[in-house]
C-alpha cells in the first residue's frame, strides 16, 4: 500500500498567497502600442489562503479563496479612439475554487548533497471556481454599483463560474532543527477564464437612452461628453458599438505563496515506497544524515 504511515503523516500543508492582480477586457486592450504600458497601470492586488492535500507523488488537490482588485481605464490607451469613449471601472472580486495540480519535475535534494533539506516541485494546474463581482465606476468622487443600472438595458448576474489555469513552483525545506521538511514557499501565474462580458459593465452595444432605468445611468453608461475638446455631447444611436461581446473578460494573478507542512497521522502500519519528505525509500532513508 504505497500511501499509508510515514509518508502520509505529511500529506496536508496550509497557507496563504499575496500577489498581483490584473484584468482583461472591453477597458484593457490597446490596438497598435505596447499593451504593457496599459497593464503596468492597472496593476492591483490579491490575497488568499489555501489548503492542499497530496493525492500520490504526482499528483496534488487544492482548495482556494481568493480577494483580489481589478480595474481599467480608457483614458489609459492615449493613442486609441477608446479613450473617447472614457469608460473606467474597478471591481472587487471574491473567489472561491479547487484546483487539480500536476508535478512534472521534482527535485528532491536540490543542491544534490544527500541531505534532503530542500525539494522543488514544478506545478501545472487547472480547476474550477465561482467568483463574485461587483463593477464600479467613480462619479463625482464616490463609486457606484454599475450592475443595478444596466447601462447596456442588460441583466447580468454578480456570480459567475471561473476556470483558473497555470504554472507555478514551490520549495519545501526544513530549518536546521527540523527532521522534516515542513515550510513550503511557492510563486504562480493564475489565469481565469470567465463566462461573462460584464466584469467591468462593457460588452456590446449602446442601448436607447430612454429605455435605460435612470439619469444616472444614461450618465454612466456614455462619459464621452467628459472628454475636454471631444465635442461629441449627445448620447450615442442605438446599436452604436460600445463594446465587443465576441471576447469574454478574464483576470489573472501573479502570487507568491507561503505553506506549513501538517503531521496527522501517526499511527500507520504501512510505509510507502516513496516518502514526500525525504524523496527516498525506508532503506535509503535509514542511510541518511540528519
Amino acid at each position: 500500500m504505497p500511501f499509508f504511515g510515514f509518508g502520509q503523516k505529511f500529506v496536508w500543508d496550509v497557507g496563504g498567497q499575496a500577489g498581483v492582480a490584473n484584468y482583461f477586457g472591453d477597458l484593457a486592450s490597446q490596438t497598435g502600442t505596447n499593451s504593457f504600458n496599459v497593464i503596468r497601470p492597472n496593476t492591483r492586488y490579491n490575497i488568499g489562503g489555501f489548503v492542499r492535500k497530496r493525492l500520490n507523488y504526482r499528483f496534488g488537490l487544492r482548495f482556494e479563496a481568493n480577494y483580489l482588485l481589478v480595474t481599467g481605464a480608457d483614458s489609459l490607451n492615449k493613442e486609441s479612439p477608446r479613450a473617447n469613449r472614457n469608460l473606467h471601472f474597478r471591481n472587487n472580486i471574491i473567489e472561491a475554487s479547487g484546483r487539480l495540480e500536476y508535478y512534472p519535475l521534482i527535485i528532491n535534494d536540490v543542491g544534490g548533497k544527500m541531505r534532503y533539506k530542500v525539494d522543488f516541485h514544478l506545478m501545472g494546474f487547472v480547476g474550477i471556481g465561482v467568483a463574485y463581482h461587483n463593477p464600479q465606476a467613480q462619479q463625482n468622487g464616490s463609486w457606484v454599483d454599475l450592475r443595478p443600472l444596466k447601462t447596456e438595458n442588460v441583466s447580468y448576474s454578480p456570480v459567475e463560474p471561473v476556470i483558473p489555469i497555470g504554472l507555478g513552483g514551490f520549495f519545501t525545506f526544513k530549518t536546521k532543527y527540523q527532521r522534516f521538511r515542513r515550510h513550503r514557499i511557492g510563486i504562480e501565474v493564475n489565469y481565469r477564464k470567465m463566462f461573462t462580458d460584464y466584469l467591468d459593465d462593457v460588452s456590446s452595444v449602446y442601448p436607447d437612452p430612454a429605455n435605460l432605468p435612470s439619469d444616472q445611468a444614461r450618465e454612466l453608461s456614455f462619459r464621452g461628453d467628459e472628454v475636454p475638446g471631444v465635442g461629441e455631447t449627445a448620447y450615442p444611436s442605438q446599436g452604436r458599438i460600445r463594446g465587443n461581446p465576441d471576447r469574454m473578460d478574464a483576470y489573472g494573478t501573479i502570487m507568491i505563496s507561503y505553506s506549513y507542512v501538517l503531521r496527522t497521522n501517526t499511527n500507520g502500519r504501512f510505509r510507502p515506497k516513496y516518502n514526500y519528505q525525504y524523496g527516498k525509500s525506508p532503506a535509503s532513508i535509514r542511510k541518511m544524515r540528519f
